[in-house]
């Protein structure tokens, strides 16, 4: 691959502290003394597309297919010019019948990060899928063998070398490439997901050559990592801007990158206070299944009731009405149940999304936002104007436009009004992926739009909290809210992230190995507080394969996210069929003991949350964040680290009664927190090496680095984590 022809000396230029230096071959950026940024030698590293996206798959299942029209692959440099602070290379793109000029800019953004800021001249952009317009591309060289993590919340991989990736905010799909489940699902409107389907993609990639690069455009991309030196990034847009940083560390570069994604703020002191019980059923259900755990030694801190506006019965499953309205049906004594549970230091929590269902079918005739959004126009619209109703699956709903500030406020009035009457100090904000590629909204276009809404979604539930905060005795950060959709900025609005739906087995596609591997990508890409539902989401009936979830694979779910931020259940799409820790005395008992696992560790969350806040860090890190001198570290995928001083190991395979822990090279000594002295307990890291502890249900493999934490801290954990099983 070449295409690059230089027509200018050989120059250097200083910004601040970059250098960019351009020759015969391309371009190279140092930044304090260490390559940043460089050109494949030889090689045209900026192209254009002339062509038409299409868009396949419903109710969010989105999928994009390109049809190049022309390609513009040649590249000339004609003209290096400082601008100011900036440096900006002119010249010419070439195709086999045309041509287009374009422009480089390269600017500092600080100290670590520079911006590349990438033009055509009179180039048309797409409005919405099928419409013609042009697509940049810019390539960058990058050292053979080197690792490529982010990209978002990822379920199917953590290294993106030899693939390429999609950024595009879309339901994650049921199966993910586990068979057959995935092919039955896919005939439904592509419901079976991809491997890179993803709510919460992001357009940053951190190297293990230590470089960085992200977009900040919200248009659909896709990232190239499958030549052996050579990444590239190609926008469905005719401009692009994109920085390029390095730094001395893996936790470095987290640092740089959360600068600009945002960094989330710690949660409220309550939500530390146990786990968060996912019910639904009405106010006697919650109040005994809380007393229940409470019985068997469980720390509660908060009962998800997301039926509080009723639901239905539905093809999939059990599905709410999405109208905000309390169901006094279902829960005719709301504020009496609220109270009783306050006095046990139990808070509800409810369930929103930015949509609202056609209530036509709903039985009672009380009367619909939907009519009200609707009649005012609020909703994202069709291009012949009419409501852009989405498919649902057994109903339609409109999808608010929050592009429209009228719309906006009126929605954050309505909320306001409505969450503030059940008293709720959190609430799922679900969706967000879903915009349509053909829509029509009111400021802007749908293919700027769509990956851009997450961001808006997360935005206006912050400033709902701040007006829910306003009309009572708290403050913003009391309330807790939720996500599973995100986008480069959502981490500097929301509070929580959540995994998604995934099914309930145990697989690395969609089960509970994939949710691991969710944790860990989330962590690379800023959203620094990432939990899941215990025991997984999405069980399926034929034709599909059945799958509901059984009692082990719900006690190592529970195991696994007792050691995220937040430990948290859910009942799943079909409740009647799926184990649930409130079934018996001994799911009581499993989920009694993961609560107890998660409060034992508190003090350390906490610290590790104002920790993520101050420099981007995850709670939950990926071995090579946390032991990046040690060159095994990179490839470690099946454990994680609260910090660098507690290993945590869950169990991901059915029946396994004991699990492998990797100890990093130059780590010292290892406790395990679950032997005694007399089992062995201790174990060196020497030159790094696996372990193997016995695991029965309740023991995850944890292990404690001894002589580095506070020796009061380490002793009090240790003893939590015994008491606790």
């Amino acid at each position: 691959m070449s295409g690059l022809r230089v027509g200018t000396s050989a120059s250097r230029h200083e910004l601040g502290s970059h250098v960019v230096s351009v020759d015969a071959t391309g371009v190279s950026v140092q930044t304090r003394g260490a390559l940043s940024w460089r050109s494949a030698p030889g090689e045209a590293f900026v192209r254009a597309y002339r062509g038409t996206l299409k868009t396949s798959g419903t109710a969010g299942h989105l999928y994009l297919s390109e049809r190049v029209l022309e390609r513009f692959s040649q590249q000339t440099i004609d003209t290096v010019t400082s601008v100011g602070d900036a440096l900006v290379l002119t010249g010419r793109l070439s195709s086999r019948s045309g041509s287009l000029g374009y422009s480089l800019r390269f600017y500092p953004v600080d100290d670590e990060q520079l911006g590349i800021d990438l033009n055509l001249d009179s180039a048309s952009a797409a409005g919405t899928a099928g419409e013609e317009g042009y697509w940049t591309e810019l390539a960058w060289w990058r050292e053979p063998g080197a690792k490529q993590f982010g990209l978002g919340v990822q379920f199917s991989r953590l290294d993106m070398s030899g693939r390429r990736v999609p950024i595009l905010t879309a339901e994650q799909g049921v199966g993910r490439g586990a068979q057959p489940i995935t092919f039955i699902a896919n005939l439904k409107g592509g419901a079976g997901g991809r491997w890179w389907s993803t709510y919460a993609p992001a357009p940053v990639v951190l190297g293990s050559d230590l470089r960085g690069l992200y977009l900040t455009d919200t248009h659909p991309c896709q990232f190239d990592f499958r030549a052996a030196e050579r990444s590239s990034v190609r926008l469905y847009a005719p401009g692009l801007s994109a920085r390029a940083f390095t730094a001395p560390s893996p936790a470095g570069l987290v640092e740089v990158y959360t600068r600009y994604s945002g960094r989330m703020e710690p949660l409220p002191a309550w939500v530390h206070g146990g786990a968060i019980v996912g019910l639904q059923g009405g106010a006697e259900k919650a109040e005994r299944v809380v007393a229940e755990l409470q019985r068997h030694g469980a720390p509660v801190a908060a009962v998800w009731l997301q039926d509080w506006v009723g639901n239905r019965k539905v093809g999939f499953g059990t599905r709410l009405w999405w109208d905000w309205q309390l169901d006094t049906e279902r829960y005719p004594d709301w504020d009496t149940m609220r109270e009783r549970l306050a006095r046990t230091g139990v808070v509800p929590m409810i369930y929103v999304n930015p949509f609202l269902a056609d209530m036509t079918n709903r039985p009672g005739g009380r009367p619909a936002l939907y009519d009200v959004a609707e009649a005012a126009g609020y909703f994202i619209k069709r291009a012949d104007g009419s409501t852009y109703a989405t498919d649902q699956g057994d109903f339609k709903a409109g999808m608010i436009d929050l592009s429209n500030p009228v719309a906006r406020e009126w929605y954050l009035q309505t909320l306001t009004e409505k969450i503030g009457e059940t008293g709720a100090l959190g609430w799922m904000a679900d969706f967000g992926e879903g915009l349509p590629l053909d829509a029509v909204v009111s400021d802007g276009t749908a293919l700027a739009w769509h990956n851009h809404y997450p961001q808006a979604w997360a935005e206006f539930n912050a400033e709902l909290r701040q007006r829910l905060a306003a009309v009572s005795s708290r403050s913003p950060g009391d309330y807790v809210t939720f996500f599973r959709a995100g986008y480069s900025r959502s981490p500097k609005n929301a509070r929580l992230f959540w995994l998604g739906d995934q099914t309930v087995t145990w697989d690395r596609h969609d089960g509970l190995a994939s949710a691991l591997t969710g944790l860990l990508s989330s962590g690379f890409s800023g959203f620094a507080l990432q939990h899941g539902d215990v025991g997984g989401y999405t069980s399926t009936v034929p034709p599909l394969p059945k799958l509901v979830r059984d009692r082990e694979l719900l006690a190592r779910w529970g195991e696994l996210l007792a050691f995220s931020p937040v430990l948290r259940t859910h009942e799943g799409n079909r409740p009647t069929l799926n184990v649930q820790v409130y079934d018996d005395e001994t799911t009581l008992a499993d989920y009694a003991r993961a609560a107890k696992l998660h409060a034992a560790w508190r003090p350390l969350r906490e610290k590790l949350m104002a920790e993520a806040f101050e420099t981007g860090l995850p709670v939950v890190r990926h071995a090579w964040l946390a032991y990046p001198d040690d060159p095994r570290s990179v490839d470690v995928h099946s454990q994680f680290f609260l910090g660098p001083d507690v290993l945590v190991a869950p169990v991901l395979r059915r029946g396994a009664q004991s699990v492998s822990a990797y100890l990093p090279r130059g780590s010292g000594t290892w406790l395990h927190a679950f032997s005694s002295g007399a089992d062995n307990a201790e174990h060196a890291a020497q030159d790094g090496r696996w372990v193997d502890v016995a695991a029965p249900i309740g023991q995850p493999g944890v292990f404690v680095r001894t002589g580095s934490v506070d020796e009061g801290l380490r002793e009090s954990l240790i003893d939590a984590l015994r008491a606790a099983i």
